[in-house]
């Protein structure tokens, strides 16, 4: 090797003897240090080659933690550099290695000395260069978490001016900000506009900058596996090759520190959240869902009912799809009101035919949409598609039962509301429950059916309490599916036009309700007729033999009509199970024949003119279900009083051993009932099947002999402990004070098991055994109670509804010093009146349970009372929304809660009236207290009260201040500013 190197130098000595001979021993020095580069080449590229693998070594690690870490985070610019330059690196030591291997054949004197001077030279810069970048990486930011995509933002149609749903809209935000809601369900049927108030809720909570990110799922015709990407997608993961387990823990793991929401928009059926990564213990994440059916969603914390728009909502909506320039048009207005009413209150439809009918000023193309609308057509229009496909496909699931039940909606005219109780006496009439032999398991069945058809969104509850109605494009629905794909249904609904005789002969359901009946057919022949509608028609008569072809009717209503009497051809109705005729003012006595109605099973001739009922009734031993009422005058009769035959003869009642339900209800201090009363009761004590029960005992001692011979109170024929009553009515005492329950909104409460208790003295064994029964329960003019309490605490635990009125003894309302546990624990509303020496609601400790449920608190006509509510109760009372207080004189504060903390008290309290208050100075001396729900004040005639007690970030959801003007003009404020914003809000009344 040396002598090799010595050839190569004395080569190069030579080449360079001229310039040489100047520099001397400079020259030899130069060469000497560069022959080393050759000298050591070898070792150098050997060198080379182990920093080379420090380098790959070092960039592997990288690209691994990079790998694992890739769904959440990102590698850095400068990290992507370093990278490059390891790659564009190896590739120049790939080419220096192939010119090494390549010159290292001429190391033997073939190579030139420069060319192996050059070489060398850049294997040793070379292994500097990849030192220096392999050391690098321990200087580098490597990777840094993701940012989180940006808010997509869902454009919503705007709703501001469409209130029915905003406060949807507001409820949800408020929802949202609740640590303690994480899984919340809107549903409502399809149409009534849930995509939009969930579409206004998303983009609001993008603006609002809650949440580190959000998510967006329409669920429709999705797996688990696709509604898992839609997260993963706006996650920036990519997890395609793993299975869905693995995917739900790297969203699991992903989410789990973040705060996040996820909106699952027409969820139609039961989602395991775990199996997408959504989990439990995600401390800051939340779910919306939507859906039709309520119960899809499984257990959730908030349920949140969307129900169809306003009438003044649904009108806005619709002129404003229209055009406002048609809303003047003569022609075309009243035909427009008809068709909004057609929408029932559905955006979706509004909006629907808003946009057919937009700029179309030809009112013949309007009444052609109205026709279209009522039509019965078997096919649906194409623009109603949606709604006749749910329809269908959640009727095509039920079981038979159910599906008669709900297709047997359609024979009432479109948004009609009916009682729970009269729905189910129809199914029973039209045995649709065979299998099922008692009225009350019939009843039982029906009202389980009925919920379950609420919770699928087939219909809704109605205004008034125990009402329903199915939604109007649903009942069209239900006429088609029912008359074309049930034949045995043939149903006949007519709304004002005229009815051919040939018609009755071919349906097997008629319903002519609110139908202007000139006249009737003499005896038409419809043998196979089931059902007879008639009620609230102007039917005033009937033909003598119109019945008469009829024997195979189950239903006949004629409530609400104006008839004075039935045709004797009423006995050939020899299945009748039900008649209805309550409300028929006019009619005054009941034929003889009605006696031969054997089968007859239901009767109902409350509030008519009947002022004795006829012994024939007792010839209607199958009977199950009386109800009757009696005026206290007896109208135009010409009779006097003594003359009268009683109200119910002797053995009537007894007759009717069958009688599962039985009301008789009279007018207070009713003088003939008064002389009947006991022997009534002494029958009806006799009856053993007994289940419901609406009666008046004036005197306490009759109630007592009840209760205590009672076959039907004492025996024990169900699974349960106790009687076998499923409700009751009973009214005891002397009745010259009119019932506060008249009064009271008892909605959301069983109310299924009512006691009034009017005029007493002490506390009678029967009156205790039927309070502990009851679920609402009046205390009027009693005149020695000083508190409930002396009832007994295991007599009041049962209560939802307590109404006291006009007790003068009483001075509180619970003295737990006497009770001494849980009192009023399933209490929802209380109404505290003309109580002239009360001074405490309650007295003494109160324990967790106690007032837990109670909503509303009302108290009036109590001037000795001077705080409403103790720190105690105000600590009980989440759940209360409404407490009004009006006329008591002594009153000067509403609440004392100086040490609560106003974020724990009255989360949900909604509306607050205080009227005529003389000595209110102050509604609470906690400024801090909690005002987060409320959303109403009235405050009249409360001169002293001169510290408006809400505060501008507490009370946000405030939208109305009732009160007089001299009132507001008194008022004290803080600054300026608060003034101002509650300014907005204020009415004068």
């Amino acid at each position: 090797m040396e002598v090799v190197g010595a050839q190569a130098v004395g080569q190069a000595a030579g080449s360079l003897v001229g310039p040489a001979v100047d520099g001397g021993k400079g020259i030899f020095s130069c060469l000497k240090r560069k022959y080393v580069y050759v000298k050591n080449m070898s070792k150098n590229f050997a060198e080379l080659e182990r920093e080379e693998k420090y380098l790959c070594d070092e960039e592997e690690d990288v690209k691994i933690k990079l790998d694992r870490n890739k769904l959440k985070m990102e590698k850095t610019r400068r990290c992507e550099t370093w990278l490059n330059e390891v790659e564009k690196i190896k590739v120049e030591i790939k080419e220096l290695t192939t010119e090494y291997q390549n010159a290292s054949r001429f190391l033997c004197g073939l190579c030139p000395l420069p060319s192996l001077l050059k070489l060398g030279k850049q294997i040793v810069k070379k292994t500097s260069e990849v030192h220096s970048l392999k050391n690098q990486i321990s200087r580098i930011t490597i990777m840094v978490e993701k940012a989180p995509s940006p808010v997509i933002k869902k454009h919503a149609k705007k709703i501001e001016e469409v209130p029915s749903l905003n406060k949807h809209v507001e409820m949800l935000q408020q929802c949202l900000r609740n640590d303690g809601l994480k899984r919340i369900c809107i549903w409502g049927p399809p149409g009534v506009g849930k995509t939009t108030i969930m579409e206004n809720l998303h983009d609001a909570v993008g603006e609002s900058r809650q949440f580190d990110i959000i998510f967006w799922v329409n669920v429709t015709d999705r797996n688990i596996r696709d509604i898992q990407e839609v997260l993963l997608k706006r996650l920036d993961l990519k997890a395609q090759e793993y299975h869905n387990e693995q995917r739900a823990d790297i969203i699991s793991e992903e989410l789990k520190s973040k705060s996040y929401v996820l909106f699952l928009d027409e969820v139609s059926s039961e989602i395991n959240l775990r199996d997408i990564g959504i989990h439990d213990d995600h401390r800051q994440g939340k779910v919306v869902f939507a859906c039709r059916c309520r119960n899809i969603c499984g257990q959730t914390d908030e349920d949140i009912n969307v129900q169809r728009l306003s009438d003044e909502d649904a009108q806005k909506l619709f002129w404003e799809t229209v055009g406002r320039n048609l809303k003047d048009n003569r022609d075309i207005k009243p035909v427009a009101r008809l068709i909004v009413n057609e929408c029932g209150g559905m955006p979706y439809m509004i909006r629907l035919i808003g946009n057919s009918l937009a700029n179309v000023s030809s009112p013949a193309i309007w009444r052609d949409t109205l026709i279209q609308l009522r039509s019965p057509s078997s096919e649906p229009k194409q623009e109603f598609e949606e709604v006749y496909k749910f329809f269908k496909l959640v009727c095509d699931k039920l079981h038979l039962e159910k599906r008669t039940c709900l297709l047997y909606w359609a024979i009432f005219p479109a948004g009609y509301e009916l009682h729970q109780d009269y729905i189910v006496d129809c199914w029973r009439a039209e045995q649709f429950f065979m299998h099922l032999e008692k009225l009350g398991e019939a009843r039982d069945r029906g009202h389980a059916i009925l919920d379950e058809f609420v919770q699928k969104s087939l219909l809704e509850k109605g205004r008034n309490v125990a009402h329903y109605k199915m939604f109007e494009h649903f009942q069209r629905v239900a006429l088609r599916i029912a008359n074309l794909d049930e034949k045995s249904f043939r149903i006949l609904v007519k709304e004002g036009e005229k009815i051919r005789e040939e018609e009755w002969e071919h349906a097997n359901r008629i319903s002519l309700i609110r139908f202007c009946l000139s006249t009737l057919p003499r005896r038409p022949k419809c043998c196979r007729i089931l059902t007879l509608l008639l009620q609230e028609s102007n039917l005033a008569e009937f033909p003598g033999s119109f019945f008469g072809y009829m024997c195979s009717l189950r239903l006949l209503d004629l409530q609400n009509t104006g008839i004075k009497l039935l045709p004797l051809s009423i006995s050939s109705l020899i299945n009748l199970k039900a008649l209805f005729l309550n409300n028929c003012i006019q009619l005054q006595q009941l034929p003889a024949e009605v006696g031969d109605l054997h089968s007859l099973e239901i009767l109902d001739i409350r509030h008519t003119g009947i002022y004795s009922l006829p012994t024939d009734i007792g010839h209607l031993t199958n009977l199950k279900c009386l109800r009757v009422s009696f005026p206290e005058t007896v109208g135009n009769h010409n009779h006097t009083e003594a003359g009268l035959s009683e109200m119910i003869s002797s053995n009537v009642i007894a007759r009717l051993y069958l009688l599962e339900e039985l009301i008789i209800s009279v007018e207070p201090n009713n003088r003939r009932w008064n002389q009947i009363v006991e022997n009534i009761a002494t029958e009806i004590a006799a009856l053993e099947d007994l289940t419901t029960l609406s009666f008046c005992f004036p005197k306490v001692d009759c109630f007592q002999t009840f209760i205590n011979t009672s076959k039907s109170w004492n025996g024990n024929k169900t699974l349960w402990s106790g009687n076998s009553f499923r409700s009751f009515n009973i009214f005891v005492g002397s009745h010259h004070r009119s019932s506060s329950l008249s009064e009271v909104d008892i909605s959301g409460c069983s109310a299924e098991k009512q006691f009034r208790f009017s005029d007493g003295e002490g506390f009678p064994d029967a009156v205790l055994k039927i309070l502990e029964q009851s679920c609402v329960f009046e205390l009027i003019g009693h005149r020695t109670a000083t508190n409930l309490s002396v009832f007994g605490a295991d007599k009041l635990g049962g209560l939802e509804v307590c109404i006291i009125d006009d007790c003068s003894e009483m001075t509180s309302i619970i003295d737990n010093n006497v009770t001494r546990g849980v009192v009023f624990q399933c209490l929802r509303k209380l109404y505290i009146k003309n109580l002239p020496n009360l001074v405490d609601i309650w007295k003494g400790s109160i324990e967790s349970q106690s007032l837990s449920m109670l909503t509303t608190l009302t108290m009036k006509g109590c001037h000795s009372v001077k705080t409403l509510l103790s720190q105690e109760m105000v600590l009980q009372l989440k759940q209360l929304q409404h407490l009004q207080v009006e006329y008591c004189r002594g009153l000067e504060e509403i609440i004392d809660a100086r040490n609560v903390v106003g974020s724990t008290a009255f989360l949900k309290l909604k509306n607050l009236q205080l009227i005529n208050l003389p000595s209110l100075s102050k509604i609470c001396h906690n400024i801090s207290f909690a005002w987060f729900s409320l959303e109403t004040v009235m405050i009249k005639t409360c001169e002293e009260l001169k510290d408006f007690p809400f505060t501008v970030e507490n009370a946000t959801k405030l939208r109305a201040i009732w009160c007089t003007q001299a009132w507001w003009n008194q008022l004290v404020w803080p600054n300026a500013d608060v003034r101002d914003h509650f300014h907005s809000f204020h009415q004068f009344v």
